[in-house]
């Protein structure tokens, strides 16, 4: 399969990619662990490296100017004046992360068969599937099943395509237990679902890249305001994850336009059957209700 991220690095979205990818053992690079690290700093905040001299960055990171130069220089930058451009362009110009990955779809699929081009995508999710299933983690899930099963209310968000994940799991959710709901969903607006949440509460985020300036807003305030967030994202140094108090995270690589949403759904429904079992009694009685009200309606064809 060839590699989500090319040297240079065409764009920090593809960048960001890199992080997970070594940790993951999927790449090598000449790279210790704080140069990973100052990486990693400098990537949940683009605005540092745009704005700084080398200087103010190395100490701001904790690393030399002269590793910031061989970072660059071993992600394919001419220097780091090449790196820093990367950024400031991604912090001052409009997104293209959608038309760049059909641009790459193009060009990459052109003369292949219909039946090699269903292949190459089928091979690509199923990897997708079983990077995400290695890499989770049993304590983080059983936090996060903790979180939905405690929480009083618990409110769900997403944004553009991150919106019908939320809309997917409020149904899913809500039909093991009750005082849940999708942020916007009856016009109320984010003010009015955060004014009505306290630390009793759950807010569960939906957002992967490119994430969503509302999203990152969102979480931001909800940090502030000490409401629990669970956050379905696609790394680590996704700003969803760095807010929230559990993170499930997923791998999307895949030659689709936009977001992949094969592993965050698989991600979802494997917390859904967590929770369930956690909740016991208490989810099958809430399903008998629905059913019973289902019935009654007679809406079961």
């Amino acid at each position: 399969m060839p590699s989500p991220i090319t040297f240079p690095p065409k764009s920090l979205s593809q960048l960001r990619k890199l992080p997970s990818l070594l940790k993951r053992g999927e790449m090598s690079l000449p790279m210790g662990k704080r140069l990973l690290v100052a990486l990693c700093l400098m990537l949940d905040d683009p605005h540092l490296v745009a704005t700084h001299t080398i200087t103010e960055l190395a100490q701001a990171t904790g690393v030399s100017p002269a590793s910031l130069t061989r970072l660059a220089k071993l992600l394919g930058f001419t220097g780091f004046v090449q790196f820093q451009a990367l950024f400031r362009h991604a912090v001052s110009e409009p997104g293209r992360y959608y038309s760049e990955q059909a641009t790459a779809l193009v060009s990459s699929e052109q003369g292949q068969s219909l039946s090699s081009r269903v292949n190459s995508h089928r091979e690509r999710q199923s990897d997708n599937l079983l990077k995400t299933a290695e890499q989770l983690s049993e304590a983080e899930l059983n936090k996060a099943a903790e979180l939905l099963v405690k929480a009083r209310r618990v409110r769900i968000a997403g944004r553009r395509q991150s919106y019908g994940l939320a809309t997917m799991f409020n149904y899913m959710l809500g039909l093991i237990r009750g005082g849940v709901g999708v942020v916007g969903s009856a016009g109320e607006g984010q003010a009015q679902t955060l004014a009505e949440l306290d630390s009793r509460d759950l807010l569960v985020m939906f957002g992967s890249e490119p994430y969503s300036r509302d999203s990152v807003t969102l979480a931001q305030l909800a940090c502030e305001l000490k409401l629990p967030l669970l956050a379905m994202t696609d790394s680590h140094h996704s700003p969803l994850a760095q807010l929230a108090n559990a993170s499930l995270l997923t791998v999307n690589a895949s030659p689709l336009y936009t977001n992949s949403m094969v592993a965050t759904v698989f991600m979802m429904e494997t917390l859904l059957l967590h929770t369930a079992r956690k909740m016991g009694d208490r989810a099958i009685s809430q399903l008998s209700r629905r059913e019973e009200l289902i019935n009654r309606l007679n809406d079961e064809f």
